[in-house]
């Protein structure tokens, strides 16, 4: 439009940032934002919003703030998508997020209190979260709606607080069908297989008509759970009983229950038996059942065929070079790992983070960028002695010990990937959570990743040792320790 040469109007623009939003592209997005400016079309509030919006999604606070500081009109949904950014903000406290929220204007509808909460979700920031709910009960009444309670419901589950989630799902007087996925959806991610089974049938009972999305919650709550019966039972139920024509994600639910319950030539003749041909999430799962059962030869075969799909894919790479390892091929490991470093691929870097006082504090493994880094490897050195104390011993077996020539050799190799093992991101949060946070309370961290099986050992010893309850949100799920043992019973 812009060579030929056509007038661009707002509606133009708009459909360009409505499509940045949707895809994360920040680029684009930002260039637009000086053609808005140059266009002199900046004084349009819904091309404004959308700008906004561009931003939230990229995760660029103050470009959001900047949008809307410039702004002469706002409405309702100006101050939602600033707030939704603002729930973001990792340099501001919730105080001032609070005070933001509190101070816009305007009485937040149930779309805004939603955005809000949902940002609550992705983040894992409880503490916000709460404040919300009083604000929604003050605003709205005890009632909140069935919208507004959707979002606490899931908001309470996904910040590792499934009980405060329970709470509020029953106390809403009347619930619709994503009411009901979002409590099983997050009993799901908390592995309550058992739990997530009493609420479909209270859902049936109830008159509630199950969708793909319920079926989707109820497939992965069995994966973790290792139930693999139910699994079948209910899948074979999709079409036939409830008229659900089973979907991709369907079929990946059911890999992966039948993968990480070791069945991965059920799984492998699973996805042969498919109506249509397996997708990336399909076969990455099986791929991932191989690595956890060492499974090299299918892996391997399964790799050629996830790296047409995805070459740059660092995990694939990653995990082939590691089992490879693990199997003692040293000389396949070591050429797959160059080709890695040949190609620029590099390993996505593990992020733990945490809330203390309002504040978020991220590790990476490694990290000494955090303002008490001294206090923090200080409680490092004693949790792990501690923990050696109570039973730990560190996993090295995931990491591999190559060109050792004489016994000195591997000793020194094998204390430097223990003190790798030692400083990974997870181990860092909870040293900072036990000096930060007072004694017998929780400890919520969240992991951009799944956590290392290293990790998972040390979390329940250290539960034990420090009489701490101990919950990890990862990639997939939740792992909540207490005494000794985690809700996952070692279930990988």
């Amino acid at each position: 439009m812009r060579s030929l040469p056509l007038p661009l109007d707002p509606v133009s623009v708009l459909c360009v940032l409505t499509k940045c939003s949707h895809l994360g592209c920040v680029k684009t997005g930002s260039q637009l934002h000086a053609l808005v400016v140059k266009l002199g079309v900046s004084g349009c509030v819904r091309v404004c919003n959308a700008l906004m919006d561009v931003y939230v999604k990229c995760g660029l606070v103050g470009g959001v703030r900047r949008v809307f500081e410039d702004m002469g009109l706002k409405t309702v949904v100006s101050w939602t998508v600033v707030l939704e950014g603002v729930v973001k903000g990792e340099g501001l406290e919730n105080g001032r997020k609070r005070e933001m929220i509190f101070g816009c204007g305007f009485v937040l509808n149930d779309v805004s209190l939603c955005s809000i909460l949902s940002a609550c979700s992705r983040s894992g920031d409880v503490s916000l979260g709460r404040w919300v709910h009083g604000y929604a009960v003050k605003e709205i009444g005890r009632d909140v709606g069935v919208m507004v309670g959707t979002g606490l419901v899931d908001m309470y589950a996904k910040c590792g607080r499934i009980g405060a989630a329970l709470v509020v799902f029953r106390n809403m007087p009347r619930r619709n069908v994503v009411a009901w996925n979002a409590m099983i959806g997050g009993l799901a991610m908390h592995g309550k297989g058992k739990d997530v089974v009493g609420m479909f049938d209270s859902m049936i009972g109830e008159g509630v008509r199950p969708d793909a999305l319920t079926f989707l919650a109820l497939l992965s709550a069995f994966s973790h759970s290792g139930m693999v019966d139910l699994g079948w039972k209910y899948f074979n139920e999709l079409e036939s009983i409830h008229g659900i024509n089973p979907e991709m994600e369907h079929y990946a639910c059911m890999v992966d229950l039948l993968g990480r319950a070791g069945r991965l030539e059920e799984a492998e003749a699973f996805i042969k038996s498919m109506p249509f041909a397996p997708n990336e999430v399909v076969l990455g799962s099986l791929f991932g059942s191989c690595y956890t059962h060492g499974k090299v030869k299918l892996g391997e075969r399964i790799m050629r065929e996830l790296v047409q799909m995805d070459p740059h894919n660092t995990e694939y790479h990653v995990l082939l070079s590691n089992m490879y390892a693990l199997s003692g091929k040293e000389e396949k490991a070591n050429f797959l790992r160059k080709v890695l470093k040949k190609r620029g691929i590099k390993k996505v870097p593990g992020t733990s983070s945490m809330y203390v006082g309002g504040q978020l504090h991220q590790f990476i493994a490694g990290d000494k960028s955090h303002p008490q880094t001294a206090g923090i490897y200080m409680m490092l050195d004693d949790m792990i002695r501690r923990l050696r104390l109570g039973g730990y011993v560190p996993n090295t077996s995931s990491q591999v010990l190559f060109g050792c020539s004489t016994r000195d050799d591997c000793t020194e190799a094998l204390e430097e990937v223990e003190q790798v093992l030692f400083t990974h991101s997870e181990k860092l949060a909870l040293a900072f959570g036990l000096t930060s946070t007072p004694s017998g309370s929780p400890i919520h961290i969240f992991k951009n990743l799944r956590i290392c099986q290293d990790c998972h050992s040390a979390m329940k010893i250290a539960s034990y040792v420090y009489n701490r309850k101990i919950v990890v949100r990862d990639r997939y799920r939740f792992h909540s320790f207490k005494q000794g043992s985690c809700s996952c019973s070692d279930y990988w």
